[in-house]
């Protein structure tokens, strides 16, 4: 499994008794989920995947870590392992709806569309339907159906109005299609509710650029190294862009001049 050596776990692996902290603090599963659910909102899947590993070495019951690391597996584009690990999941969580769709969602962008509306449909009729369980199904469908995949983006929102990281799991799904201006209103809900969310400012970097609106990703790139000054691909970001634009300004010249 290569890379993915780390994230092997079974029933009679113990966390160490001496995890602490530098500071005394005793970690533990709730730590590193919350580090993981952290770290995941940042964008940053390599150390999300990291930390709910870690979180399954305390306790491998637990739903919401599986689910965690099948999410940072479809987010680094390991698909064909997010479907390992769904299985794995699913042979403990049998009814899971989260776990369904992110099965779904794997099975989606591998391109393989029957499949994963199977899945998310077997998520509709299994237990505790979630907002993202809803954003699975729009993803889905944002392609062929893209009125209905907005009426499951809207069915998720209302369950948690409130939640900006539902907006950004929408963003990001619509993102990943291509769908940028679908991805744009979502994501710049999310930093109007928060705007301390420099990953998301980042994104909606990606998608300016994407969609030819130079000024508008500067100006996102912008937002994201101040929320968070460490934030080093939102100003390596930045800088390529304005060097693409000074190449760009100055083959422009030759082309006026020797016209």
């Amino acid at each position: 499994m290569g890379r993915f050596d780390h994230l092997e776990i079974g029933d009679t692996q113990l966390p160490q008794p001496d995890d602490v902290t530098s500071g005394g603090e005793i970690v533990d599963e709730s730590s590193y989920l919350e580090r993981a659910d952290r770290a995941f909102s940042e964008g940053n899947y390599e150390r999300a995947l990291s930390f709910y590993s870690r979180t399954l070495q305390y306790d491998i019951n637990l739903e919401a870590a599986w689910l965690g690391q099948i999410r940072c597996l479809i987010e680094l584009q390991e698909l064909q392992e997010a479907v390992i690990w769904s299985e794995r999941a699913l042979e403990r969580f049998a009814n899971s709806a989260q776990i369904l769709a992110a099965r779904g969602v794997a099975e989606c962008r591998m391109g393989k569309h029957a499949s994963a509306i199977g899945f998310v449909d077997a998520a509709f009729g299994a237990q505790n339907v979630t907002p993202y369980v809803w954003v699975a199904r729009g993803e889905i469908l944002i392609s062929d159906n893209p009125l209905n995949a907005k009426a499951c983006f809207s069915k998720a929102i209302e369950i948690s109005p409130a939640n900006p990281d539902i907006y950004v799991w929408i963003g990001c799904a619509c993102a990943a299609h291509n769908c940028d201006h679908q991805a744009l209103e979502y994501l710049r809900r999310a930093v109007h509710m928060d705007s301390n969310r420099f990953a998301c400012w980042y994104w909606i970097g990606n998608c300016c650029e994407d969609l030819g609106e130079k000024e508008e990703a500067k100006i996102a790139y912008r937002r994201a190294v101040a929320a968070n000054p460490s934030f080093v691909k939102a100003r390596d970001a930045a800088l390529q862009l304005e060097r693409r634009g000074f190449v760009s300004r100055i083959v422009d010249g030759f082309r006026r001049l020797f016209r």
